[in-house]
């Protein structure tokens, strides 16, 4: 037997007797109801029950002590609430009934009759919920005719070919003031002849089958004049077209603009790169189709455009970018394509060539014209470009395969001088293969521990002794053996994994030295000098890190070198000043690594708080004994003098170099002639387990 689901309502009684309201909670549960209910008995507790909750129905005694049922419908009206509102009590007179009633009751009955009650709850609820739906229905259809009125599209609706409605945007469109100027009149007013026959003999059959048809008109105003028109119709019920318009001659313009701009790079005019890999494609399929025909790709970056933007401003690198794309479009013939794929990069499509000896002609007029600087605004802007040749073969199947390897020998070429041009060669392929794997390898390697420390022993050369070492982080890789650190620190700088990996050469240094110095007590007062990258120094936490690691393995900042290269103090002077101060605060010495070979730093080096300079290993590979070679070398000596800077020879191979350093005032030094960087077993076995101070051998 089925057994109907009670029905949930709420229902909100209006009774001082307790009895009475369960009689009529009870009545309710009979007819199948679940009622959530509340009682009340004075017009302030009516009050905040209507405020406090949504009623389904009220229920109410028609009077009690202070309150009455006239009194509750009253407060009903002021709030504008639409609750079914049903009278339940003893014996009043008819007109009682009546005027009851009459002020907005929707139903009367006896409280010794109350087996109607649940029919009624259940009648006056459903037709709340009509009125409320029929409410809504209302408003939404009021506010769809104040918004189609409002709407910026023309909207009209046609019935018997005349229109029958017309909001103020279609009237504005077609060039009329008032609604009777264009209701009742026939469509066809508002179009060409050609129009009107192509409606109906394409557009009205195509409307019938699918109800619905968009396209383009042209639309005649008022006043004669024409105007392209996007329309949308909509056949509705009682054949009723619903019309939807605007005026799109300015979007038909636009379109021009827009396909135009959808291949065109907006700043130079130049093809940009959907529009180059669409023409490359169409170059490689022409050479697998023409073993004669021939073609190529050239790769254009600038070197150092970043620089002229941060210091120019971004007007006059962009003018500076225009000025090179005429420069590129003067050089290249009308078959050939120019295009910028963004920033400072260009690619040229060259076609129909003869050899790589035209390609080498047109770069080398190229050049020419970047030998004398660009004038932009008063300012003489000194530009030079790398650019990677790739050239078409049957290898070549996708357009990006030819821009990848032009890509890849324009990296190449950057690294030779400026204004410099390579070819690509499968060669370089493999070398980007490797280097992308290499960083994938590098974040697995900091995990997986694959770094170890060398270290390269430190000597003061005028006392013959052993001062400290060089930390040299090394990547033994579980696969291609020990990586040298000029392929893996650009990269980790490139990548920003160079923090944390300088976090753990400082970590692992500092341990290391710290358990030497418990070891080997002739050599408690050896230091360790620890490379810093330029990411560390623009590191927030670095001086944090460095407390951190200091107090860890118990060494005071005495203990420590930190050697930072010399290009690094050129950028950020000042805010490199404040970190390197903060490092001197802590005792901790400041070496500049490759001194003279970068750029010079003479003209603020004696604001530096820097204790050490280290002369680069070029310097002191070009003394041969004789004077000339060793001016600069000199030189750099005599300045470290007056700024009481402790110096190092880097790189020292030969006895003649060591007696020559020694002879001009040279402190220290280290090279491959004292000991080439060890793992540390190897430096405990031949320097530190002497019982004396370890000599110069």
């Amino acid at each position: 037997m089925y057994i109907a689901m009670a029905e949930r309502i709420k229902v909100l009684l209006i009774e001082d007797s307790a009895g009475d309201a369960f009689l009529v909670i009870h009545e309710l549960k009979a007819g199948n109801f679940n009622p959530f209910w509340k009682r009340v008995h004075t017009a302030d507790a009516f009050q905040d029950q209507l405020n406090s909750c949504e009623w389904d129905i009220i229920v109410a005694d028609y009077y009690l002590p202070g309150f009455d049922a006239p009194k509750a419908l009253e407060i009903l009206k002021e709030k504008q609430l639409d609750i079914p509102f049903i009278v339940v009590s003893g014996v009043i007179g008819e007109q009682v009934a009546v005027e009851i009633m009459k002020s907005g009751a929707h139903d009367y009955l006896m409280k010794g009759n109350l087996t109607r009650l649940s029919e009624a709850v259940r009648r006056e609820v459903r037709e709340a919920q009509l009125r409320k739906q029929h409410q809504q229905a209302e408003l939404t259809i009021k506010l769809q005719l104040t918004a189609i009125d409002a709407a910026i599209d023309g909207i009209s609706i046609v019935k018997n070919d005349a229109y029958l409605y017309a909001n103020p945007s279609f009237l504005r469109l077609f060039g009329y003031s008032y609604t009777e100027e264009l209701i009742g009149k026939d469509w066809r007013v508002i179009y060409s002849p050609e129009d009107i026959i192509r409606f109906r003999q394409e557009v009205f059959p195509q409307l019938e089958r699918h109800l619905a048809w968009q396209g383009e008109a042209i639309g005649k105003r008022k006043d004669g004049s024409s105007f392209v028109q996007g329309i949308s119709l909509t056949l509705a019920d009682d054949n009723l077209m619903i019309c939807v318009c605007r005026d799109i001659s300015e979007l038909k313009k636009a379109q021009d603009i827009i396909a135009y701009n959808a291949f065109h790079d907006p700043l130079t005019n130049l093809a940009n790169r959907e529009l180059f890999l669409n023409r490359l494609t169409l170059a490689i399929n022409k050479h697998r189709r023409n073993k004669n025909y021939q073609y190529a790709v050239l790769f254009l970056d600038l070197d150092r455009f970043k620089a002229i933007n941060d210091s120019l401003g971004h007007c006059f690198g962009d003018q500076l970018l225009i000025d090179i794309s005429k420069i590129l479009k003067k050089h290249t013939r009308n078959v050939d394509l120019v295009a910028r794929l963004g920033g400072d990069e260009f690619v040229v499509l060259l076609e129909e060539i003869r050899g790589t000896e035209y390609i080498v002609n047109i770069i080398e007029r190229v050049f020419d014209n970047f030998q004398s600087p660009f004038q932009i605004e008063g300012h003489d802007i000194v530009v030079t470009l790398s650019i990677g040749i790739a050239l078409g073969n049957k290898n070549y199947f996708e357009a990006a395969d030819l821009l990848r390897d032009s890509d890849i020998a324009m990296y190449k070429a950057k690294q030779e001088a400026h204004n410099s041009y390579q070819f690509f060669d499968t060669n370089m392929h493999f070398q980007a293969q490797r280097q992308c794997s290499l960083e994938k390898d590098f974040r697995h390697a900091l995990k997986n521990k694959e770094f170890v420390l060398h270290y390269q022993p430190i000597f003061d050369i005028a006392e013959y002794r052993l001062v400290g070492f060089e930390a040299l982080v090394r990547w033994q890789h579980p696969m291609l053996g020990l990586i040298p650190p000029d392929e893996f620190i650009p990269l980790a700088e490139e990548t920003g994994l160079v923090i944390l990996l300088d976090c753990w050469v400082m970590m692992n240094a500092c341990q290391q030295l710290a358990l030497w110095r418990k070891r080997f007590p002739n050599f408690s007062d050896i230091k360790m000098s620890i490379n810093l990258s330029p990411e560390d120094l623009r590191w927030n936490s670095l001086i944090k890190e460095i407390d951190n690691t200091l107090a860890y393995n118990n060494l005071e900042g005495d203990s420590i070198i930190f050697e930072i290269t010399e290009s690094i103090l050129v950028k950020d002077v000042e805010k490199t000043i404040n970190l390197l101060s903060q490092m001197t605060s802590r005792n901790i010495q400041i070496s500049i690594d490759d001194f003279g070979a970068g750029y010079s730093s003479l003209n603020y080096l004696h604001r530096l708080p820097v204790d050490i300079i280290k002369i680069d290993r070029s310097f002191i590979q070009n003394i041969q004994g004789e004077k000339s070679n060793n001016e600069v070398v000199k030189t750099i000596l005599s300045l470290c003098k007056r700024l009481n800077l402790t110096t190092i020879a880097e790189g020292i191979e030969r006895p003649l170099q060591l007696q020559e350093l020694k002879d001009m005032g040279c402190k220290l030094g280290q090279g491959h002639l004292f000991s080439k960087p060890m793992i540390n077993r190897d430096i405990e076995t031949k320097f530190l387990a002497s019982s004396i101070k370890t000599k110069i051998v």
